[in-house]
């Protein structure tokens, strides 16, 4: 629905506080990038800004000056004159007034809002009382903190698979994809009622991450090993009934505490059928070198040292690692201690 008036424009009235003599932006989203459309400065606590009307789905942006310690606030304004109010420097507490699209908004980052503080409550409480000694109490609080966590997810989830006709849910849920993971992500797609652009960048993002996904085939790549000799991943792929391709590094302790499970499991199966191409994305080769030796990885070790095969692999954190079968194909992903060892025993009895 749009309601711009007869000069095709709408404007967006900001009334914020500590923002006098401050240069304010106003940008639209155009494919994820932000696009300037108008600028203004603040009269003591007011500015004006305005546009010409768009796709009433459009998303727009509130910038301020570059180094401004203040983020960037998206909104809609279905092409209708909008007022927001608050304090420059509290953009999380903004308040939108114009379109019915943004009353929702409104209403689902409020309750956002006032569970994220009842969580970051429990959590001080919880800090507060390990400090003073008492770790009883502080296990007793962070559990809560779990719970309330939980609570937060399932609450969002909730209220987005509930909201599926509705563009506001597409735009939350393209938000959040790296929060919600493929497999929500998809769920949720799954669950759409209505056609947006934001519905159709979420279709373009499931299509490319299905790649590093279970069910997804392999990345070849090629890398060097301890000795300088090339390392072909599909050579292994096809003389092995399964592969691991465990990315880390010698800087990274989580990975570092994680290489005692990966050394049992390749002492209990290597000879079952299980090889293990370790990545490391070092880029000292001596410190790589010196955590091989330390840690027994007695298996094929390589150096990704431009990162090329952690991009291919999309890798974001480490340790990652991906297993196949001998088909090339992903059977499991992000594995670790326990579930490893389990998930290894499955497939190599």
């Amino acid at each position: 629905m749009s309601s711009c008036n007869k000069a095709d424009q709408f404007k967006v009235t900001l009334n914020l506080s500590n923002a006098d003599q401050q240069t304010v932006y106003l940008c639209k989203d155009v494919d994820g990038a932000d696009v300037l459309i108008d600028s203004a400065v603040f009269a003591g606590n007011q500015a004006v800004l305005k546009a010409g009307c768009d796709d009433p789905q459009t998303s727009y942006v509130i910038k301020f000056e570059p180094g401004q310690d203040c983020g960037k606030f998206q909104f809609f304004t279905e092409n209708q004159n909008t007022t927001i109010t608050g304090d420059k420097d509290a953009i999380e507490q903004w308040v939108v007034k114009g379109c019915a699209t943004m009353d929702d908004y409104n209403a689902y980052r409020q309750e956002m809002l006032s569970m994220e503080a009842s969580m970051m409550a429990l959590f001080n409480e919880s800090q507060e009382a390990y400090i003073s000694g008492d770790t009883v109490k502080a296990a007793e609080i962070f559990a809560q903190v779990n719970a309330a966590m939980e609570d937060y997810q399932n609450y969002r989830f909730d209220y987005l698979k509930n909201h599926a006709d509705s563009y506001l849910t597409h735009f939350l849920v393209l938000q959040g994809v790296d929060e919600f993971g493929y497999e929500k992500v998809k769920e949720l797609a799954e669950s759409f009622t209505a056609e947006s652009v934001y519905r159709n960048r979420i279709n373009d993002y499931l299509v490319e991450q299905a790649k590093w996904e279970v069910g997804a085939p392999y990345i070849d790549f090629t890398l060097k090993t301890v000795d300088g000799q090339d390392v072909n991943l599909g050579t292994f792929i096809n003389n092995n009934r399964v592969v691991m391709v465990d990315f880390w590094a010698s800087w990274c302790g989580p990975c570092r505490g994680e290489n005692p499970f990966v050394k049992a499991a390749y002492e209990k199966y290597h000879a079952q059928g299980l090889e293990i191409i370790g990545v490391s994305v070092d880029r000292d080769e001596a410190a790589w070198l010196k955590a091989v030796a330390d840690d027994g990885m007695t298996w094929i070790q390589v150096r990704d040292v431009d990162g090329v095969a952690a991009t291919d692999y999309k890798v974001q954190f480490i340790p990652s690692n991906f297993l196949y079968n001998s088909d090339g194909v992903m059977i499991a992903k992000g594995l670790r201690g326990e579930a490893l060892e389990a998930k290894l025993a499955e497939i190599l009895k």
